[in-house]
């Protein structure tokens, strides 16, 4: 792919808005502050340390891997092909989960906004076709939409955060809850939405140096503003729309508006990435060859792949679940696949690193236990078995996929 035309800045807007910071809290944060309370805030701080972590990860592959495809990249030329294709089959479902989590979240906070003025279905259809569109757009129309909505939400939860705590409220009362590893694993779900931007190191100029800053730099600047928010609410009560609906009312408008916009350009963000993910499996013939043809530079093909796959399903989660429990049981699934894919990078890094960086090793093999143990100990959590359940078969599914693939490579060798 041609036209490497997003600078730092472009490239930290549209990742920046991909993580959407405030709509996550919301999201994520919605359920995570009625299961975690006043621990919430620490396991906010907990969380982006274990992203900063397997951020790093991705800053040292990033250095060597500038192409398309992010971790599938990482994994095919560092582990194996196998393990490269079921790493790219892992974030396409990390990659819907994830802005299925944001457009529902907007929906679910369009709902609260408008009442029951329109039926479910029809507010998914509007905001999942308002999304598609911008995409369809083209990616500067993407990016010079999520220049502005990341200023608009790191204003909104700063303001919202310094009105929360200026205003007269209980005293921090610190609780440990129950299941303090599910409470984290949903806390992780604000600064781990960096995962957008490495897909595209073909579009970034100088990625091999830009994509690992962008990717600390958002990291940071969404973990670090996630803890305050969450520190300002969790003295309030455990709704978070209410606590900011009751308390900041007179900035609701603007909250209303930077959450709406923000979990719309985080659905877009992880949509684009899911593309250029498919772009580069289509050039490694791992998906239909058709999947990498270039339309004017931009893979217009998986593209529309992507668009369609992500309308129909949300669409049909929506309207048989409902806003509320799709966003729930996505959130937690984009989390587990957030970690699986993360295991992968450390693992390339390992395997790299191996007689040439201690530095690396170290990182890598820290970054690795970390995310296997919060891995373990969250599934035992999970809310629902079927998440587990819907997660093995997945795996399995994609190695098998992977066996069918090389049945049918070998065959047409035999027959040429």
């Amino acid at each position: 792919m041609d036209n490497k035309r997003l600078n730092a800045f472009e490239a930290f807007s549209l990742s920046f808005g991909g993580q959407a910071p405030f709509t996550s809290m919301i999201t994520y944060g919605t359920v995570a502050l009625q299961m975690g309370g006043t621990f919430l805030p620490i396991a906010a701080i907990i969380a982006t340390l274990i992203v900063l972590l397997n951020g790093l990860v991705v800053y040292r592959l990033s250095s060597e891997f500038s192409d398309e495809g992010g971790y599938f990249t990482y994994a095919y030329f560092s582990l194996t092909k196998r393990l490269g294709l079921v790493t790219g089959w892992i974030f396409l479902m990390y990659a819907f989960t994830y802005a299925g989590t944001l457009i529902a979240g907007s929906i679910y906070i369009l709902k609260i906004v408008i009442s029951q003025l329109l039926p479910d279905d029809v507010l998914s259809i509007l905001i999942i076709a308002f999304s598609s569109f911008l995409i369809l757009k083209g990616l500067k129309v993407s990016v010079k939409y999520a220049e502005v909505i990341s200023v608009a939400e790191i204003t909104a939860i700063v303001i919202s955060s310094v009105v929360l705590l200026m205003k007269p409220h209980h005293p921090f009362h610190l609780m440990i809850p129950q299941d303090i590893f599910l409470v984290t694993l949903f806390a992780i779900g604000v600064p781990s939405g960096y995962g957008n931007i490495s897909p595209m190191g073909g579009e970034v100029k100088d990625a091999k140096k830009t994509l690992g800053i962008v990717t600390v730099s958002v990291i940071l600047t969404g973990g670090l503003l996630s803890a305050l928010l969450f520190y300002a609410t969790s003295v309030y009560g455990t709704d978070f729309v209410m606590i900011l609906k009751e308390n900041v009312s007179f900035l609701f408008p603007y909250l209303f508006f930077s959450a709406l916009n923000g979990g719309i350009l985080g659905g877009i963000a992880y949509v684009i990435a899911m593309s250029r993910v498919i772009y580069a499996m289509g050039i490694r013939k791992m998906v239909p060859t058709s999947l990498s043809y270039l339309t004017n530079g931009r893979p217009l093909n998986a593209e529309l792949a992507s668009i369609m796959f992500y309308s129909v399903l949300l669409f049909a989660l929506i309207h048989f679940l409902g806003v509320y429990t799709t966003f729930d049981l996505l959130g937690e699934f984009s989390m587990l696949t957030y970690l699986l894919i993360s295991i992968s990078a450390d693992i390339s890094l390992l395997r790299r690193a191996v007689k040439r960086s201690w530095a690396d090793l170290s990182l890598s093999f820290t970054a690795f236990l970390v995310s296997i143990i919060v891995l373990v100990y969250s599934i035992a959590e999970t809310s629902s078995p079927v998440i587990n359940y819907v997660l093995a078969l997945f795996l399995i599914f994609g190695f098998f996929y992977f066996e069918v693939l090389e049945l049918v490579k070998q065959a047409k060798r035999k027959y040429e």
